[in-house]
């Protein structure tokens, strides 16, 4: 997995000399991407995962046992 985008950048392909429009979240190539120079526009490396969430329900009470007969 390549370098994440976190900001929006514009800027022409190093080979086709078109101009391109990245969005935050994308991985451009490595041509491109050595072309993107600051480092505010990319993810951190190593991104904190985010914590499970907690359980939102309580376990159910076991079920009451047949009375004897």
């Amino acid at each position: 997995m390549g370098a994440r985008l976190a900001a929006a950048v514009h800027l022409d392909h190093p080979v086709t000399h078109e101009r391109i429009h990245l969005q935050p979240g994308d991985e451009p190539e490595p041509e491109v991407a050595a072309l993107i120079t600051n480092p505010e526009a990319w993810l951190p490396d190593d991104p904190e995962p985010e914590p499970a969430p907690a359980a939102k329900r309580k376990p159910k009470p076991p079920a009451p046992e047949p009375a004897a007969q």
